[in-house]
């Protein structure tokens, strides 16, 4: 009996510290998944702009269901954040393109992610099994 001590807190000590790697799992693919809302918020976005004509009014959201009204100066560019508050200038194009590539890093992201979580979640159930066979 005082064998399967040792072993059984050390497959405690591993749920333990599983059960800790499954939720932070769980809120990276949480935040990726609002990373791919946003995008595909930006893709129908751009997809609009293209339709409109220079100095048409269309609607911004400023936040919290808050939007102005604007009139479109020009569709040639549009800016485009790369980080750190830096903005540069791009086409409507390479707009599109830039965030369609986003879309797949979030979505691979997201695959590894989902597949983590589940060889975790088998893991977890072998513990289980293996801590109450005991």
């Amino acid at each position: 009996m005082a064998e399967r001590r040792p072993e059984r807190e050390r497959l405690a000590a591993e749920y333990t510290l599983l059960s800790q790697l499954l939720e932070d799992v769980r809120r990276r693919i949480d935040l990726l998944n609002a990373g791919l809302n946003e995008v595909a918020l930006a893709k129908r976005a751009l997809e609009e702009l293209q339709k409109l004509s220079e100095g048409e009014e269309m609607l911004v959201p400023v936040g919290a269901g808050i939007y102005v009204r604007a009139r479109l100066a020009s569709k040639s560019s549009v800016l485009m954040t790369i980080g750190a508050s830096i903005m540069v200038e791009r086409t409507l194009e390479e707009a599109q393109k830039a965030v369609e590539a986003r879309e797949q890093e979030i979505r691979d992201a997201l695959q590894k992610s989902a597949s983590d979580y589940q060889a975790l979640l088998n893991r977890l159930r072998e513990l289980e099994q293996q801590i109450r066979s005991g």
